[in-house]
């Protein structure tokens, strides 16, 4: 896979600055957020570094089965794929090649975390030495990248003041957008849609975590948006070596 210049730029930013980049294709039009990966603390985190991008000995796009316990829609990567689902069907597109089970979201979605800090849980991360302190050196380092600020659409699934706030003030500065509106999604759910302040189109859509409790309702109303904003603005996704494009 050939990464284009800003990747580049931020592989090797990400080394200098010690900053987790993330997992899936670089080249994608569509960026997942998360709060941090969940690993044991203290552990580093060697797929989806600087340095292991810039080795280029894993393809971090490529399809993949789940492992057993990826198999309960309970993970953060069921629900990643849960939602790329919904969008391929909303999309009136499907992928004749999955199989069960197999996490294919990868191949048209980027991935990365809004805490450079891994940790099992949310509570534990926030924790942690130096929890505030990582957020704000990697909102001002790696936030603010070109390759980051290029992404048409964004999904940032975190709605915890510690990591980032809510409309209409820190996402609308950092992203560049302009906040919306906010949908109401099943009986509490809620999800914030912000737009590009320039010509250039971007969605950005900021919700809560989607494991632990996410309505169906939060998720195929996620989806619905990000297909609408891709046919609207003729925004071209690969599928099984076939391309969405209207």
């Amino acid at each position: 896979m050939e990464f284009k210049i800003d990747f580049q730029e931020l592989i090797q930013t990400s080394i200098d600055n010690e900053q987790y980049v993330g997992l899936g294709n670089p080249n994608a039009k569509i960026l997942f957020v998360g709060k941090e990966a969940g690993i044991p603390i203290g552990k580093t985190i060697i797929h989806g570094s600087g340095k292991s991008w810039e080795e280029k000995k894993i393809d971090y796009s490529e399809r993949f089965m789940a492992k057993d316990n990826l198999r309960d829609y309970r993970h953060t990567w069921q629900k990643y794929q849960k939602v790329y689902d919904q969008i391929l069907d909303n999309l009136d597109t499907k992928d004749s090649n999955k199989k069960n089970y197999e996490i294919t979201f990868v191949e048209n979605v980027f991935t990365t975390e809004l805490s450079n800090l891994g940790a099992p849980t949310t509570n534990e991360a926030k924790q942690l030495a130096g929890f505030r302190f990582q957020l704000k050196k990697r909102k001002d380092v790696f936030w603010r990248s070109e390759f980051i600020q290029n992404f048409p659409i964004i999904l940032i699934t975190a709605s915890d003041d510690k990591y980032i706030e809510t409309y209409p003030g820190e996402v609308c500065e950092l992203f560049n957008v302009n906040f919306q509106e906010q949908v109401i999604c099943g009986k509490s759910d809620k999800m914030w849609i912000h737009y590009s302040k320039s010509d250039k189109p971007k969605l950005l859509i900021h919700t809560r975590q989607l494991t632990n409790g996410a309505s169906n309702d939060l998720l195929e109303k996620v989806s619905w948006k990000i297909a609408e904003f891709i046919k609207e603005n003729s925004i071209k996704i690969n599928i099984a070596n076939t391309a969405f494009s209207k």
